[in-house]
């Protein structure tokens, strides 16, 4: 590994470690985005509930330490995390998933993840990163990506997008706001932590994510996109935008091409990369 990646891991890993020993810096307000989008999450990392015909969506669960922050969201907003149904995971990092099994054993819901990051919780909980802070959880099913699920007043479509991890998927929402469909987005992984060829050789994965990453932003930047979901909320300034939100939602609609010129700063970035 070299110096450059090394100490850039380091830091990273120290911003991660001081959000463990001090979850309560993360709160901020949850939020209502469109339709029937909600944003739970924290200051770091996001969740988003869906509230369908057939029961709550939960996407991703943020850290096992800041569960209660997430609960209190949920009940904030006017739901009960007890009926949560499906529990849909963007791939295996511990930012993403550490609060999975205390969801699944509250509310009994069903836990999803792309089939290619399973082996994070059989053979290789080392890429879980701090596995020691994600409390082991059944996976349920894995994602049909040839399949939109259907929830009645929403519809969701997981898309495969690999590089971030191996099974790190994306999800297109479809939802009724001010009397139409709008599309919502969230590309699950866009950071490229863990993408350098270093990287991939110390976690033992093939170079060809770097490849398959840039293959899957540029299949992402020809979707029709309404909204913005960002899974980290500063790659799209959610919380900003939630700040000057007048009730309408119409601060999240993607008026300027956002999720087009999201997507094309790290395909130039991988592409530099590579």
């Amino acid at each position: 590994m070299t110096e450059e990646v090394a100490k850039r891991l380091e830091a990273l890993n120290k911003k991660l470690q001081n959000f463990l020993d001090n979850p309560w810096i993360m709160r901020t307000k949850p939020f209502h985005v469109v339709g029937d989008v909600y944003f739970v999450g924290n200051n770091y990392v996001s969740s988003f509930l869906i509230a369908s015909e057939e029961g709550l969506i939960l996407i991703d669960t943020a850290f096992a330490e800041s569960a209660y922050l997430l609960f209190d969201g949920i009940r904030a907003l006017g739901f009960n995390p007890a009926d949560i149904r499906c529990l849909f995971l963007s791939h295996g990092h511990f930012d993403h998933c550490g609060a999975a099994r205390l969801i699944h054993e509250y509310s009994g819901c069903e836990i999803f993840l792309g089939k290619e990051d399973h082996m994070f919780f059989t053979e290789r909980p080392d890429l879980i990163l701090f596995e020691n802070h994600v409390p082991r959880f059944t996976i349920h099913r894995a994602y049909d990506y040839d399949k939109p699920m259907d929830f009645g007043n929403v519809v969701i479509t997981p898309v495969h997008t690999p590089g971030h991890t191996p099974g790190t998927t994306s999800f297109f929402i479809e939802t009724r706001h001010g009397g139409k469909i709008v599309i919502c987005a969230m590309h699950g992984g866009l950071g490229l932590n863990g993408l350098s060829k270093d990287e991939l050789r110390d976690n033992r994965l093939p170079e060809s994510l770097q490849q398959e990453y840039l293959d899957s932003l540029l299949a992402l930047q020809k979707k029709k996109v309404d909204v913005v979901l960002a899974s980290h909320a500063h790659q799209y300034n959610m919380l900003e935008r939630a700040a000057l939100d007048d009730g309408s939602g119409e601060v999240f609609l993607d008026k300027e091409n956002g999720w087009y010129k999201m997507l094309d700063k790290n395909i130039e970035s991988i592409r530099e990369m590579m």
